[in-house]
């Protein structure tokens, strides 16, 4: 294997797949990652980690100067001490100024192991991401204090460890051409794997982050008729939006009316649809913080001081069950 070395800035963004499908994220991520290698002055770089990958490794190359192919038998299932292990030997070959991961649960367990094995920083949960005109420091933007304040950490030493907020930037298109698809051949020891996939066992399959308008129930949805509007609801969006997702607060998982998997907000999952309907939802930072990028909110709650209209784009003050019901019909006229 050849090693190669440049002297110009070089970004590598990790691509993360669901199945055999590229992750949405990743091409967040490209788009991110070619912002700062123009910045830098120098090239996009793309890693793909699998098995059988050369399918997936020329598709991203239309979205990167070089992708780098690390295809082997012990890398098809994910293993985040083993994909570390690989990709540090990447690292350590070629020059990259930074490393840019998606904020999903893979990467938060992948990034910090690669950043310590690297001796590098890391910052996490990123919005934003630049490089600082003259000094040519890292500055990623990042919520903190649930999300009261933005915060912008300066990396000054290099190589940088980031991840960055699923659907936090608008993804990247393809390029006319291909960039060169380069393999890299890491050296796995089978004795480093620790972990045995027995059987895979799928519950409900459900992607928040994904939709493309969630309907989100609260404190003030009681029971299952309640919840029973907001699904009404969600098929009626289902006319204007590809992938329509209910969601809720805590307060109406901790009811058990909606499973753990569709909690939004700081101790569950962050979103950022094009729609987000906030119905009897108070709007505390906790919540806030997980629907933090929405593009257009709707809240419907029966107090008008609710912090949630502080944050909508629209409110409706009233009861749910008055409002909803008028709102699904509306919607189903147009």
């Amino acid at each position: 294997m050849e090693v190669r070395k440049q002297n110009n800035g070089r970004v590598l963004v990790f691509v993360e797949r669901e199945g055999k499908e590229i992750a949405p994220i990743t091409f967040e991520l490209l788009s991110a990652g070619e912002k700062l290698s123009i910045d830098l002055k120098g090239i996009l770089c793309a890693a793909v980690l699998g098995n059988e990958i050369s399918d997936v490794s020329s598709e991203i190359a239309y979205f990167a100067d070089e992708v780098y192919s690390l295809d082997h038998s012990l890398l098809g299932c994910f293993q985040a001490e083993i994909y570390a292990n690989a990709l540090e030997q990447l690292c350590g070959n070629f020059n990259f100024d930074a490393v840019l991961m998606g904020h999903t649960l893979d990467s938060l367990d992948l990034a910090p192991r690669l950043a310590y094995k690297m001796g590098a920083q890391i910052i996490t949960d990123c919005i934003n991401i630049s490089i600082e005109p003259g000094t040519e420091h890292l500055l990623c933007t990042k919520p903190v204090y649930g999300a009261k304040v933005f915060s912008i950490f300066e990396f000054e030493r290099r190589p940088f460890v980031a991840t960055l907020r699923p659907k936090a930037i608008d993804p990247s298109g393809p390029n006319p051409s291909q960039g060169e698809v380069i393999r890299f051949n890491p050296n796995i020891d089978k004795s480093s794997v620790r972990v045995e996939l027995i059987e895979e066992f799928r519950e409900e399959s459900i992607s928040l982050e994904k939709a493309d308008a969630i309907v989100a129930g609260g404190r003030g949805i009681k029971d299952g008729e309640g919840v029973k509007q907001l699904q009404e609801l969600v098929i009626v969006l289902k006319k204007w939006f590809d992938k329509v997702e209910l969601g809720a607060s805590r307060p109406l998982v901790d009811l058990g009316l909606v499973s753990s998997l569709r909690q939004v907000g700081l101790t569950g999952q962050k979103v950022a649809p094009e729609l987000y309907i906030a119905v009897g939802i108070s709007g505390s930072l906790q919540h806030l913080t997980g629907m933090l990028g929405s593009k257009k909110v709707i809240a419907i709650n029966n107090n008008p001081k609710a912090p949630i209209f502080q944050v909508a784009h629209y409110g409706v003050i009233g009861n749910f069950e008055d409002v909803v019901p008028h709102f699904r019909k509306k919607l189903e006229e147009m």
